[in-house]
């Protein structure tokens, strides 16, 4: 059989084309298998590899083959002295690897790109985590789980906000978030009302109004709680299974405004109806959570939403039925103001904007009182008829940055600001005195705020008591003498770093 082959000129170079190949130049035969030069190394990496090429027979004995062999020689002899050495194995796969597999891209610009690929591969999973458990845009993730404490956003009916007029500071429908007690807590219920400071003029207000302070347009639809208002056994123990109804702040009036008409301003209406949100929501928790089946009711509130209960706590309480046990908790409500013309003119003229000196709450101060004064708690909380447990930090942290206008953290305090804290302390401490016999009060030398709704609630301790256990002793009749827990103590009670 006819078969092809190399010339030993080619093996030197690069193989030759067919047109550059001498037509009458004989083929060299030469053996089907790969031929190696002797090497001393075992991997061969020294060895010269000639590819097999297709031979034609020839009688090599004749003197043609002779002289073609000597010509050859000649050749090789010449191409040995002018071309570079023939390539190795390990040299020849490199120079066909590079003509063939060559990689545009440098070593930085792969780490770069797994990198990259790394990063969107996290973000994915991060986007998928947050949207199936819920936690993105406020949905309804699929392994959502009750059981984990997170409380559910309703917002009231469009008819029982038309006919009670309960709208937010933007007109849109008050809500509140709820989780439904279990076992023994079915019928029991904590009603909290949110805080989140006020609005004192119209532009505050609309300001407000954009935010989520004074809307429920853009509220996330879950929630988790925490202190009191937690759905954890170790967390909250004696009212962790009670239903649990959050109420959202979105009148920027400590849910006590009550103006009958909206009021335009910058070509928007803002709506004053703070004391109708409240009704609006109790009258839906009557209606379709079932708390007309009511044993006991803990209403609640921190910050704003505590100066809320001082001045709500009888107006709830006269919404209940007589059988209902009801009591009240307010945490760091109880703002002390040193009040001078300047400051007085201030409170009344907010009230009035407000509407907030109008309304059935409070019929006890407001009898005996300036409407004005009934919306401060230094002055309403005596006059608060239902049981109620004042539980206050007596350096409250809000108070001594907006009320005191200190700027030192309250452990380093010293000389003038320090005496202003002490007289702040004093004043909180003195209020809590003139408290019904029936009240309590937990009152620890700290700068904290929103002692409630925080880890807090079980961490500091004044007479050997945390506010949770102090707050359960009371409620359920379990103290043998007095309720009244006052931190004897000056600034601060270690425990209120814990």
């Amino acid at each position: 059989m006819e078969r092809s082959g190399y010339l030993l000129d080619d093996l030197t170079g690069e193989p030759p084309s067919p047109s550059d190949r001498d037509s009458n130049a004989r083929r060299m035969p030469v053996p089907d298998l790969w031929e190696v030069e002797d090497t001393p190394d075992p991997d061969f990496s020294s060895a010269r590899v000639l590819l097999p090429p297709e031979h034609e027979e020839s009688d090599d004995d004749s003197p043609h083959s002779i002289r073609e062999s000597e010509r050859l020689h000649v050749a090789t002899t010449d191409a040995a002295a002018s071309e570079p050495e023939a390539p190795t194995s390990r040299r020849w796969r490199v120079e066909l690897d590079n003509k063939t597999k060559n990689c545009p891209c440098t070593t930085k610009q792969l780490c770069l790109a797994v990198c990259l690929t790394l990063v969107l591969f996290a973000t994915a999973a991060i986007v998928t985590w947050l949207y199936l458990t819920g936690r993105l845009l406020g949905r309804k993730g699929i392994f959502s789980n009750k059981d984990k404490g997170e409380a559910r956003l309703y917002l009231i009916g469009d008819e029982m906000a038309a006919r009670t007029k309960a709208y937010c500071l933007d007109g849109s429908r008050p809500g509140y978030y709820f989780t439904p007690g279990t076992g023994e807590g079915r019928n029991k219920w904590r009603l909290h009302l949110d805080g989140g400071g006020t609005c004192d003029n119209l532009e505050e207000c609309y300001t407000r109004s954009l935010t989520n302070r004074g809307s429920t347009r853009r509220l996330k639809k879950r929630d988790t709680f925490n202190g009191f208002l937690s759905t954890h056994q170790d967390e909250c123990p004696e009212f962790f299974n009670w239903n649990l109804v959050y109420v959202h702040y979105c009148d920027g009036s400590c849910f006590s405004s009550n103006r009958t008409d909206p009021v335009t301003y910058k070509g928007s209406a803002l709506y004053f109806r703070g004391i109708s949100i409240l009704d609006a929501v109790l009258d839906d928790l009557t209606d379709v959570r079932g708390m007309t089946n009511a044993t006991a009711v803990i209403l609640s509130g921190h910050s704003a939403g505590a100066t809320a209960v001082y001045r709500q706590a009888d107006h709830v309480r006269n919404r209940l039925p007589p059988t209902v046990q009801f009591k009240a908790l307010p945490s760091s409500g109880l703002f002390v103001w040193e009040l001078d013309p300047d400051r007085e003119e201030f409170f009344k003229r907010r009230a009035k904007l407000l509407g907030m000196q109008d309304g059935p709450d409070l019929p006890a101060c407001l009898q005996a009182l300036e409407p004005w004064k009934c919306l401060l708690p230094q002055f309403a909380a005596p006059y608060v008829t239902s049981d109620m447990f004042v539980l206050n930090a007596a350096y409250d942290s809000w108070a001594l940055k907006n009320i005191l206008k200190l700027k030192c953290d309250a452990r380093q305090c010293r000389g003038d600001d320090l005496r202003a804290m002490e007289r702040l302390r004093a004043q909180v401490i003195g209020i809590t005195a003139n408290l019904g016999g029936r009240q309590g009060a937990f009152i620890p030398s700290c700068d904290d705020h929103s002692i409630v709704a925080t880890s807090s609630f079980g961490k500091i301790v004044v007479g050997g008591k945390t506010p949770a256990e102090a707050f359960s002793d009371w409620f359920f009749d379990r103290t043998a003498n007095s309720s009244r827990y006052i931190d004897s103590t000056s600034c601060c009670n270690p425990t209120c770093y814990v």
